[in-house]
């Protein structure tokens, strides 16, 4: 069974009340894992999702893309990373001193991949 699927619709929400900070469980785009689902929800063409919201639900089958191992080690992966503010300051000062990089216009997020992958060793654990 595949064990993962990449959202490729979305037609469940609907912004009829008109809510500003509305935020689906289901991103076009989106890598999920899934659950076994019932031999009754298999022939009606859904799959259990571990959406957004942290919780197990049944959607449409056709809202998804099955995804193989290998094909979900092609994957690009997004990762947040949350800093407290003496690590903030320290990739600032990071920063600073590298600010020749800077006026090369090297993005900011390639100062943190740098000071992430100085501070985990991320290539042995490949």
């Amino acid at each position: 069974m595949t064990k993962y699927a990449r959202c490729v619709r979305n037609e469940t929400y609907f912004r009829e009340d008109g809510a500003e900070n509305f935020s689906p469980d289901l991103l076009i785009g989106e890598v999920y894992r899934l659950l076994p689902v019932s031999s009754t929800e298999d022939e009606h063409h859904f799959v259990r999702v571990i959406d957004r919201s942290g919780m197990g639900y049944l959607y449409p089958r056709d809202y998804f893309e099955m995804l193989s191992e290998e094909e979900l080690i092609d994957t690009p992966a997004t990762v947040t990373v949350h800093m407290n503010l003496r690590d903030k300051v320290e990739l600032r000062t990071l920063a600073d001193r590298r600010s020749e990089q800077l006026q090369k216009n090297v993005a900011m997020s390639h100062l943190v991949r740098e000071w992430v992958e100085e501070r985990l060793d991320l290539a042995s654990q490949r």
